[in-house]
């Protein structure tokens, strides 16, 4: 594999310095960083595994801190992408080749961070680092480097894989759990998605995460709810929806703000909805062209909402009175286009990426009940909890107590396309349920069955190149 993938936690160490306690930037610094050292020291371990958090947010250019975000929408039909080949374009019009840039960069940074998780966590057991900082913290280090690894996965799985509901033995990615710190070792086959979906089960034990900060006071970094919320997704794309309740219904000590443009902006983390989000600073912030703002946001040029055949053409998900419509969609501009007002710091690049919210797990467990044939009521419950907090009943054409039947399923999938528009979900929603990626307005007309060439991503031609094992793939 090609050399980004072979990173040293000393290196992500030193990308993370400045997160770490004042006590510790003043402490005397050996000369040399080498592994032994920095695995024999409480600080340097916990400054490496922030490096793991760097290293997926990656902020030059950016993995899931806008880059990953911008690829899932710009898959999906609910915004416009008229962009270029550097910024999207292929990737809405579902032209991504074996050479595409976005399709190596996501490549590059999803392994760069697997690769990175791998090396941290076999050395926390090489160094025996579980006398350094005791075992809970050495649990809870590992777990969240495993969460990390295991989100990464997940990602990668809902791009050059097809539907596990599908085919659960659909070829998927290179499974890679050991670390590459060395030459060699490159070839290793795509396994089916069935084991990719496995693997990160296995790696989001939330039982070990339960030491993690807790609740809306530890979003930067991975929970027990967030582990629960990312196996409810990988029960949901397997259509085991008991699984899947289960999880969801594990993950408390959250509600829904009432504000939703609390969500949103350069601080965002100070609120009950939120699960996991990355931040970003002055200093560390995704570069030109990589931010969600740099395409969602009024000042964007790159991508607008549809309002000609998205989810904000139906007029039940563009009512004025809905929060959603009203807070955080822009006026018309001159050219008649809309835009998301979710990340508006255009020219700082400071907005926090929200990646799980809890208004999530509700709809989650309304799609799951509404899949189960005794779960209508929950399933309108869930719905509505979300929905009220947007719209009130008495301004709603949509009369959720009433839905009966397949009606009840439609009116979840719609609400999650209004609630996540431009947080990275539609295009994931697509795939998992196997549905075909439909696009039609006055600047596209696509339409991507599953099984098709361009249903989903060729692996890189630069990894096949380094990786022999991918020859017959």
């Amino acid at each position: 594999m090609k050399n980004i993938f072979k990173l040293l936690v000393v290196l992500a160490t030193v990308a993370s310095l400045t997160a770490c306690s004042k006590e510790f930037i003043n402490k005397d610094k050996p000369l040399s960083m080498t592994e032994p050292i920095i695995f024999a020291d409480a600080d340097y371990i916990q400054s490496a595994l922030l490096g793991c958090y760097d290293i997926f947010k990656s902020s030059n250019p950016t993995f899931m801190g806008g880059l990953g975000v911008v690829v899932f929408d710009s898959r999906g039909d609910d915004i416009v992408n008229v962009s270029n080949p550097v910024t999207m374009s292929d990737t809405y019009e579902m032209l991504v080749l074996g050479a595409t840039q976005e399709n190596g960069r996501i490549w590059n940074y999803a392994y760069a961070t697997i690769n990175t998780c791998n090396i941290f966590i076999e050395n926390m057991e090489k160094y025996e680092c579980k006398e350094v900082v005791g075992e809970k913290l050495y649990n809870q280090y590992v777990a969240e480097a495993k969460f990390l690894r295991a989100y990464s996965y997940y990602v990668l799985a809902n791009l050059y894989s097809e539907p596990y509901s599908r085919n659960p033995e659909a070829t998927a990615v290179p499974l890679r759990i050991t670390a590459l710190t060395s030459a060699g070792n490159n070839d290793c086959p795509a396994s089916p998605i069935k084991d990719i979906y496995d693997q990160i089960l296995n790696d989001c034990i939330p039982g070990d995460l339960a030491n993690a900060p807790g609740t809306y006071d530890g979003v930067t970094r991975a929970s027990k709810a967030a582990a629960n919320l990312l196996r409810m997704r990988v029960y949901m794309a397997e259509q085991d929806w008991d699984k899947a309740i289960t999880e969801g219904n594990a993950i408390t000590g959250y509600s829904l703000v009432s504000d939703v443009t609390k969500l949103y902006g350069t601080d965002t983390h100070d609120n009950t909805e939120m699960i996991f989000a990355l931040p970003n600073s002055t200093q560390d912030k995704p570069n030109t062209q990589m931010s969600c703002a740099e395409y969602f946001s009024p000042s964007a040029t790159c991508a607008w909402i549809d309002t000609e055949a998205g989810i904000v053409s139906d007029p039940l998900y563009s009512q004025a009175a809905d929060q959603r419509i009203s807070k955080l969609i822009s006026e018309e501009d001159n050219n008649g286009h809309v835009y998301s007002k979710k990340y508006m710091d255009y020219g700082g690049h400071l907005d926090w990426l929200p990646l799980m919210r809890y208004a999530e797990v509700k709809l989650n467990l309304a799609e799951c009940y509404a899949n189960k044939a005794d779960g209508a009521t929950q399933a309108k419950s869930n719905l509505s909890d979300v929905r009220r907090r947007s719209i009130a009943a008495s301004e709603d054409g949509l009369d959720i107590n009433n839905l009966t039947g397949g009606a009840i399923k439609t009116a979840v999938y719609n609400e999650r396309r209004l609630e996540f528009i431009c947080e990275g979900i539609r295009g994931i929603d697509i795939i998992r349920r196997g549905e075909s990626f439909v696009k039609k307005n006055s600047f596209v007309d696509v339409s991507v069955d599953p099984g098709t060439s361009n249903y989903t991503w060729p692996i890189p031609d630069t990894e096949k190149k380094f990786n022999k094992a991918l020859k017959n793939q």
